[in-house]
């Protein structure tokens, strides 16, 4: 396992992500980062948001396209990818524990947790894509 000694520049990653719902990603986190210390490196800031991800404080989300974004939130829930601004949302949908059980048509698998990545238009972009026609 990784290591896992405290260091001010993780300390200021995880506070930056802290009670941030927007799911920002590594290079908003690291602008972030340079406006409270100019001197932390991207590296640094990617090293330690991929540290905090394995140690489960907070939880890396990969994209079909794009960079991954980061979440605070360690509770079991689902999110919504704007196609065009690439922003994620939570979504109020409730998390189904059921589908965390392996289907019987499938011997041997075994599931231990699932996503769902809702893609589509936020209410903004879709007011935009409808005022551009």
């Amino acid at each position: 396992m990784a290591q896992t000694r405290k260091s001010p520049q993780r300390s200021l990653v995880l506070s930056l992500l802290k009670n941030n719902y927007s799911h920002p990603t590594a290079d908003e986190i690291y602008e972030l980062a340079r406006a409270k210390d100019p001197k932390i490196s991207r590296g640094t800031v990617y090293r330690n948001l991929n540290l905090l991800a394995e140690l489960g404080e907070i939880r890396k989300l990969p994209m079909p396209s794009g960079p991954d974004h980061f979440d605070c939130n360690l509770e079991s829930h689902y999110h919504f990818l704007c196609r065009r601004c690439s922003r994620v949302f939570d979504t109020p949908l409730a998390y189904n524990e059921a589908l965390n059980q392996t289907p019987d048509a499938m011997p041997g698998f075994q599931t231990e947790w699932h996503r769902l990545l809702l893609v589509g238009l936020c209410p903004s972009c879709a007011k935009a894509e409808k005022d551009e026609k």
